[in-house]
């Protein structure tokens, strides 16, 4: 019985057909398939200059903020980890050579001597040295920018180098997984997942929407993650575009509804209460993939687009521990150095969560 049991819990499945996408091959995990149950305790970055940020990035001690409101003229603004001081902002917001429209992503050169801020309306992805948030001199240093309107893909979002390369999806693809570019933006390769079998027809523009995903890159850059937006797949590939392991999880019977006739219309998902969340973010260290995972409808008490619930992976795919924290938060980022979760929660502040003050005492 006993065995019984944890096979259901953990379980390859040769096919499973959904109303959306037939899958040929998969892994499937639910709550009782973590090792480890971990609560987490939330504590304020507190600094007085973070207003309402949207999405936060890290790059050894420097914490990144993007905040989209017009009370400052720029998008971006720069902490320390070690101190919480503040570092300097950078972005500015403008519709001018060197300015951003929105910054919808940083992320860094494959050797992190370079940040990279992604501006999804003008898709123009610009880069300059980490050292450049430290000495005022070569902060005057100008942008290197790679025009991604130039590519045969339109609408790229979540670039992300590896090496001399890049990878990328598009807001307006879903068979082709992610694509593969030389480090000019010529298209090396478009990634198919061989276990999905797509079944519906219909508006790209909302089937799109319907199988976007959150990507994130390992920092030893040698696997690729995706987390489903509105259906709960995690998909782990090779650099090379080869798919390793896809799971499912963690609830049985997961479904997506939506605005049928009013997002056929507008080309667009359109969401109805009964619409469900997937997973909201998904992060990676070397050996580890945490996906923060919602499995809300819009008519639940708490913001579906907020989670208390962070799951951790092998990046083989094996479940290690799940984290309940004390409040729901959008996006977060790892710093394994510290042992600690940065986030920006509910109440728009950035917290933090520190692993080595939990009786659990996970490390990360």
């Amino acid at each position: 019985i006993i065995c019984a049991l944890i096979c259901f819990l953990f379980i390859s499945c040769n096919e499973t057909h959904t109303y959306w996408v037939d899958i040929k091959s998969c892994t499937y995990f639910n709550d009782n398939s973590f090792d480890k149950t971990c609560h987490l305790q939330s504590m304020l970055f507190d600094s007085l200059i973070i207003q309402n940020p949207v999405r936060i990035a890290l790059n050894d001690t420097i914490l990144f903020s993007v905040n989209p409101s017009y009370g400052s003229d720029s998008l971006v603004h720069c902490f320390s980890t070690q101190d919480h001081n503040y570092l300097g902002a950078m972005a500015i917001r403008g519709n001018g050579p060197e300015e951003f429209l929105s910054v919808s992503n940083i992320s860094f050169s494959s050797d992190s001597n370079d940040f990279w801020i992604y501006d999804v309306t003008k898709q123009t992805w610009s880069g300059k040295p980490m050292h450049s948030l430290r000495d005022d001199a070569s902060n005057k240093e100008r942008y290197k920018t790679l025009n991604l309107r130039n590519t045969q893909i339109k609408g790229l979002t979540n670039p992300f180098w590896i090496g001399d390369t890049f990878v990328a999806n598009s807001l307006f693809k879903y068979k082709e997984r992610f694509f593969i570019f030389d480090s000019t933006g010529i298209q090396v390769k478009a990634i198919i997942n061989p276990n999905l079998d797509f079944t519906q027809t219909g508006n790209e523009g909302v089937l799109a929407d319907i199988f976007s995903t959150h990507l994130a890159i390992t920092p030893n850059q040698k696997d690729i993650v995706l987390a489903g937006r509105y259906l709960d797949l995690l998909e782990i590939y090779d650099l090379n575009g080869n798919l390793q392991i896809m799971l499912k999880g963690p609830e049985k019977g997961f479904d997506l509804r939506f605005d049928k006739k009013r997002s056929d219309e507008n080309s667009t998902l359109v969401k109805s209460p009964d619409t469900k969340r997937g997973y909201l973010a998904v992060k990676a260290t070397d050996d580890k993939i945490y996906a923060l995972y919602s499995g809300k409808t819009k008519k639940d008490k708490e913001h579906y687009s907020y989670s208390k619930v962070i799951y951790t992976f092998t990046n083989a795919g094996k479940p290690l521990t799940k984290y309940i924290l004390d409040t729901p938060i959008s996006d977060f980022v790892i710093n394994k150095q510290q042992n600690k979760i940065y986030a920006i929660s509910i109440d728009s502040e950035i917290v933090f969560f520190d692993l080595k003050n939990t009786s659990d005492n996970v490390d990360i």
